[in-house]
């Protein structure tokens, strides 16, 4: 019953996708120096934009939040080339991208202790009954 709430499986499918996040923000910085290295980012808005996500898997062709972080594309930014190494790496910019994932990572942990907390109250007063 708990497993099959819909909104872990979603707090989990965000959790997975700020990881993902932070380890493409944490390659852009590492790569800061190297030469030609193009940003990347991840494009989960746009799939999340083209596939509402259903509120409840009761079809086999409905989207399984296990199985969409297939679709999820780390792709290579294009944005303004800002140095003659033609590495277009914003130190800014990524500082900025990691202190916005770690608050939505930080948010969603919250959120997640916040259900499992409901369902120990559940749990614990079930047994009294």
């Amino acid at each position: 019953m708990i497993f099959n709430d819909s909104t872990i499986n979603y707090i989990q499918l965000g959790m997975d996708v700020a990881s993902l996040r932070q380890n493409v923000i944490a390659s852009n910085i590492a790569n800061i120096d190297t030469p030609n290295y193009k940003e990347k980012i991840v494009k989960f808005q746009n799939f999340l934009d083209s596939n509402q996500l259903p509120l409840e898997i009761t079809n086999p062709n409905h989207i399984n939040p296990q199985e969409s972080l297939k679709d999820m594309v780390v792709v290579k930014s294009n944005s303004y080339l800002e140095r003659n190494d033609k590495n277009n790496v914003n130190l800014t910019e990524q500082e900025a991208a990691l202190a916005k994932n770690q608050i939505l990572y930080n948010a969603l942990a919250a959120f997640a202790k916040y259900k499992f907390g409901e369902y120990k109250n559940i749990i614990s007063s079930s047994q009294g009954a």
